[in-house]
């Protein structure tokens, strides 16, 4: 066949007949080598550093593959130096992070922390309701920061509601959403939600001085990448009521070493980086891979260059 592969590390959830089956898939179009071999494509997932030891380890790489949406574990300048290509899968947990985007948007807009709350102590909370600020999100400003595969279709679904989509993303925003930065977004929308890429600009982005700017009713929402959003001063923020909720998925540090003290701030929302996982992850890990490595195979890119 003459292009060659090999995966470099797997995902907890990944068993071994997910493997067999990949492999059987890509072997159609690819001499599919034992892990950890020199290949021209290798196959990593966020778990697995990609710089130049690495490189130094698999010389032939002309592409690397990694099965995540995010990015920040590839040294892309180290790859572009060496002239090596890399792309990413967003499209398989495209969904399923867009689904939980706004389950945690509407757990805060809609007071639920607060109502399971009042539920637990057996309190009937229905009279309790005209003064809860219970929001929808048709009518109101909700704001997206980042505009890429999951960004897009986080602003698709949530103009389908009636949602006023504001959008910012240093590449443009689509039709029909209304550009703003980050801090009008937290001064003037209901709630915002992160989907941007980690970079240097990015790091920190939510810290004590975005944080100031924002309205006692922000719903703040991160599910794209943990060093976004300094939690130690969301969570002060939230405690402080100079928000109205928090939903985190990802963290800078994973585990997140404080899950059990901050699980009991009323309004926050902890997740254990679980935004992306679905039940059908493995097949379109699968199907992703298939297209990236046949269309390197033909001699084209694969969707989703870095």
């Amino acid at each position: 066949m003459g292009l060659t592969l090999s995966r470099w590390h797997t995902s907890s959830y990944e068993t071994d007949a997910d493997i067999v089956e990949e492999t059987e898939l890509l072997g159609r179009i690819a001499d599919v080598l034992p892990p950890e071999r020199d290949a021209e494509v290798v196959v990593v997932t966020s778990g697995r550093r990609v710089d130049s030891a690495l490189l130094d380890r698999a010389p032939s790489a002309r592409w690397v593959l990694t099965t995540t949406s995010g990015s920040d574990h590839l040294d892309l300048p180290e790859l572009r130096s060496r002239g090596v290509g890399a792309a990413r899968l967003p499209e398989a947990r495209r969904d399923a992070v867009v689904e939980t985007s706004l389950w945690l948007m509407l757990e805060g807009l809609r007071r639920g922390a607060t109502l399971r709350a009042r539920a637990a102590s057996g309190v009937w909370a229905r009279p309790e309701l005209p003064h809860l600020d219970m929001r929808m999100l048709h009518g109101h400003r909700i704001g997206v920061v980042g505009l890429g595969v999951i960004g897009r279709r986080m602003a698709e679904v949530l103009a389908f509601l009636g949602a006023d989509v504001w959008g910012s993303d240093p590449r443009g925003v689509p039709d029909g959403v209304r550009e703003a930065d980050p801090a009008d977004m937290v001064a003037r929308c209901a709630a915002v939600s992160l989907h941007c890429a980690l970079t240097p600009s990015s790091r920190g982005l939510v810290g004590a001085p975005l944080l100031a700017r924002a309205h006692p009713g922000l719903v703040l929402v991160n599910t794209a990448r943990g060093a976004l959003v300094d939690v130690g001063s969301a969570v002060a923020a939230l405690r402080d009521g100079r928000l109205a909720a928090l939903g985190l998925d990802v963290f800078a540090t994973e585990p997140y070493p404080h899950l059990a003290r901050d699980a009991a701030v009323p309004g926050l929302t902890l997740l254990p980086h679980a935004a992306g996982f679905h039940v059908g992850l493995n097949r379109s890990v699968r199907e992703g891979l298939h297209r990236a490595v046949a269309a390197i195979s033909s001699g084209e890119e694969p969707p989703h260059i870095l």
